[in-house]
């Protein structure tokens, strides 16, 4: 009894922790949702009602919001973050951010605010307000009040404002004594001068940000000794040709400073300058750590001041000089790199060579290296335009690269990747987009052993690819790789084995704008792929042995959008699939062509599956039972039309078989005058009938004569009609009872009409018969025949045997070369 209620106890308890368990996990889901309120771009004109308690962070970015309500952010006072950008604020009514003591970021970037509306406690109990974003507003009215208001919010730390000509900083922003990061917009374009920042000296300004600049003075930033990071973006419509020169010209202030970060943007094509001594001449009298000179429209680097500047003791770390176009660079600044002692990332393009310079080399044994910072860890070559070089991946060494983590070299078009690369063996990320790899060797990738994604867009690996002898070696040193795309390589098919290898993880691998109408040769074991991507292919839908596959291998996503998918009664099963699976991860962008030629959603259309299975199995019914239908009517229609022809049919198939035995018919001459049919029981006047007319000369074909054995009768038949001039129808009651008398007339009839032989029929009427009772096929062609009636009524004039044989001979004789003496009066 104790130990049931023991396990009664236990039991309870279990439920009530399981209970408290979902009750917490609960919980902290709701919490993850209402942390969060995102109401970006919902075209809002008034402030939504949709705070709670746990909300933290509220985006209203890029609605039509007018006005900001006093006490609209009351039902949740923990509010961290609250971004107004981009709406159409004018107003903001005084208390609109009341009881937001926690609240440390606010955005009010682009937005219609003036200093005339905006109240000067409008940021009043923002205690702990750390970023302020005001830009892009319509301050230039009073700029000094503006900047009053703003000096109230002693805990400001960050601030982006406007600043347009001709005023300047005002000293009240003295108060924001621990305000450390500046962005200033100047509109529409900013000169500065020496003593434009003079009233600020007393703040501790670490990093400065200055966009829309026209020009600099040489003593702009002397107000800033602490300055740290100093970001310029130039106003690319109006700045002035030596930008550049008076940019450096300010930056000697810095000699012998230490700093993090010196970045300078947006110099226009029309100022484009080379990088060289005068501006080595200034870096190289400060400790930066990190130089970005990203779209400054450099055209070159010279190699003698860059190699100075590496000799020299320096603390460079990180080298930016991407998006820049070098035009013909003669000066290889790649090999000044090794002088670095410090460098950890080089972000440099290559020079752009046109292609009709470049001439391939013809040695096959080319080997040649690079020297690099002993402490560098990524190298980024690329360029956004293809630069052609004269150099092959062949035997290339890397000097001083046991650090380095990623290399980019997309659109350094190489002349062919048959080779290999050495001295990077601790490499991880490497980019070869563009590269000319119609010529590769299956050990490119070899010396990258921890390598872990492999990027080669547009390289030409289709053909690469699968001209390998030993495609499967590709990957096979690459088992850490998790990231491959090969799009746009003009790929139809990939070899055997290329990813049959036991990586470590799951690899996802990107096949996106090829040539792909069926699944490549992935190895057909589970848990090897993650992601399968075949954008822009030409994929109608998978096959059935492709979908068995993809249900072994289960990755977790499969994409198909921008294929010509095709949804029809003749997919059903690969749609079914779809539907079941869930395996393809992009199936909501996914367009089909639906049957009557339209496009379609493939999400839209799966929801209404079932329905159009129904139809497509009523629609396979419908087709099986009117073919069904269709195969009834036809055999029914040929079994009228054999019935009817039969004779036609039997004589056409005949003379098939004749000329298959290489039969060849008589051009003028025929073996017999005449061949005689008539019915067995008859013989005894057939045999004075033929006695007669030999003795007259003429060459008869009988049955028990002529007629050869062990070939069928209707053959013999059809050769006998063929091989005489005329055919002779012994016409008696027992002749019509006979049924291969019958067949005899159809044969000659047919004979005579594809022939054009019809007067070649000569009726005997033996006996007595009326002609209704002729067989059809006679009575049809009986204006043709030559009809000879015997004897039978010896009372009739001029009816006698002599008669009777004179008519005979003559018809027999027509058409014969030599015709018969004239003997008729002996008859």
């Amino acid at each position: 009894m104790r130990e049931a209620m023991a396990k009664v106890f236990l039991v309870f308890w279990c439920v009530i922790l399981q209970l408290e368990l979902l009750t917490t996990t609960n919980d902290k889901m709701d919490n993850q949702i209402h942390n969060l309120i995102d109401c970006s771009r919902k075209n809002l004109t008034t402030m939504p009602d949709v705070l709670r308690n746990s909300t933290t962070d509220l985006n209203l970015q890029g609605n039509l919001l007018h006005v900001v309500p006093a006490w609209s952010f009351q039902k949740s006072r923990i509010l961290k973050s609250i971004d107004l950008s981009y709406n159409r604020l004018k107003v903001i009514e005084r208390g609109a951010f009341a009881g937001l003591v926690k609240l440390s970021i606010l955005n009010l970037r682009s937005n219609l605010l003036t200093s005339k509306l905006l109240n000067m406690n409008i940021f009043q109990g923002l205690i702990s307000l750390q970023e302020l974003v005001i830009q892009n507003n319509k301050f230039y009215d009073n700029s000094t009040f503006f900047q009053t208001v703003i000096s109230r919010v002693k805990s400001l730390v960050k601030l982006k404002m406007d600043l347009s000509r001709p005023n300047k900083i005002d000293k009240c922003l003295c108060n924001l004594s621990n305000l450390q990061d500046l962005e200033i917009l100047g509109l529409p374009g900013q000169s500065y001068s020496d003593d434009f920042f003079q009233k600020i000296k007393c703040l501790r300004i670490e990093t400065l940000m200055l966009d829309s600049v026209l020009s600099l003075a040489p003593n702009t930033f002397i107000s800033f000794p602490n300055l740290k990071t100093l970001r310029i973006a130039i106003h690319t419509a109006r700045a002035r040709y030596d930008v550049i020169s008076s940019i450096f010209k300010s930056l000697k202030i810095f000699k012998g400073r230490n700093m993090t970060e010196l970045s300078i943007t947006g110099n226009p094509h029309r100022n484009g300058f080379v990088l060289g001594h005068p501006h080595f001449a200034v870096l190289e009298k400060i400790c930066l750590q990190k130089l970005n000179l990203v779209g400054d429209s450099i055209l070159g680097v010279k190699f003698n001041p860059f190699l100075r500047y590496g000799l020299k003791e320096n603390c460079l770390e990180e080298l930016n000089l991407s998006d820049n176009l070098l035009f013909d660079s003669k000066d290889k600044y790649v090999f000044a790199f090794c002088a670095f002692k410090h460098l950890k990332i080089i972000r440099i393009p290559r020079e752009v060579v046109k292609d009709n310079r470049v001439k391939r080399s013809t040695k096959d044994d080319v080997s040649y290296s690079v020297c690099l910072p002993k402490t560098l860890e990524q190298l980024d070559l690329h360029s956004h335009v293809k630069s052609y070089i004269r150099r092959r991946v062949a035997n290339l060494t890397i000097i001083n690269g046991s650090n380095l983590k990623v290399l980019n070299m997309a659109n350094v078009t190489v002349q062919d990747c048959n080779g290999t690369i050495n001295g990077i063996e601790n490499l991880e990320y490497l980019d070869m987009s563009g590269f000319n790899c119609k010529l590769l060797s299956e050990h490119l990738l070899s010396h990258f052993p921890k390598l872990i994604t492999f990027i080669a867009q547009d390289a030409k690996l289709g053909i690469g690819l699968n001209s390998l002898e030993t495609a499967s070696e590709f990957f096979e040193r690459n088992l850490d790789v998790q990231h491959i795309d090969l799009m746009m390589n003009s790929i139809h098919s990939l070899p055997d084995g290329l990813f049959n290898h036991p990586f470590r993880q799951k690899i996802s691998i990107i096949l996106d704008k090829n040539n792909l109408q069926s699944l490549p040769n992935f190895p057909s074991k589970p848990n090897t792929i993650q992601q399968i991507s075949l954008k822009y292919n030409k994929f109608s839908c998978l096959k059935e042995d492709e979908m068995t596959k993809l249900d072994i291998i289960k990755p977790s996503s499969v994409f198909l959008r921008g294929n010509p998918i095709e949804c029809s009664c003749k997919t059903l099963s690969f749609l079914k699939w779809v539907h079941r699976s869930g395996i393809i991860g992009d199936v909501d962008e996914v367009e089909c062509v639906l049957q009557n030629g339209t496009l379609a959603s493939l999400s839209h259309f799966l929801r209404n599956l079932k329905t159009f299975e129904i139809s497509c199995e009523s629609q396979i019914w419908l087709i099986f039972a009117s073919s069904f239908t269709s195969v009834i009517i036809l055999a029914v229609i040929f079994g009228i039309i054999y019935y009817r022809y039969q004779f036609a049919f039997e004589y056409f198939f005949l003379r098939i078989k004749m000329k298959l035995r290489h039969y060849q018919p008589l051009l003028e001459e025929f073996n017999h005058d005449a061949f005689i049919s008539y019915s067995h029981k008859d013989i005894p006047w057939v045999k004075t009938l033929y006695d007669k007319l030999d003795s007259k000369g003429f060459n008869l074909c009988l049955y028990d004569k002529d007629f050869q054995g062990g070939m069928p009768i209707a053959e013999c038949i059809v050769e006998a009609i063929n091989s005489s001039r005329k055919v002779v129808f012994v016409i008696t009651k027992d002749f019509l009872e006979s049924s291969w008398g019958t067949y005899e007339i159809e044969m000659t009839r047919m004979h005579a009409f594809r022939e054009g032989r019809e007067s070649m029929v000569i009726v005997i009427m033996k006996d007595a018969i009326d002609k209704d009772k002729l067989p059809k096929a006679l009575k049809e062609i009986w204006y043709k025949v030559v009809c000879i009636v015997w004897p039978f009524q010896t009372e009739a004039p001029y009816n006698s045997e002599e008669i009777f044989y004179e008519k005979l001979c003559i018809a027999l004789s027509e058409g014969r070369r030599k015709l018969c003496d004239d003997n008729t009066s002996n008859l």
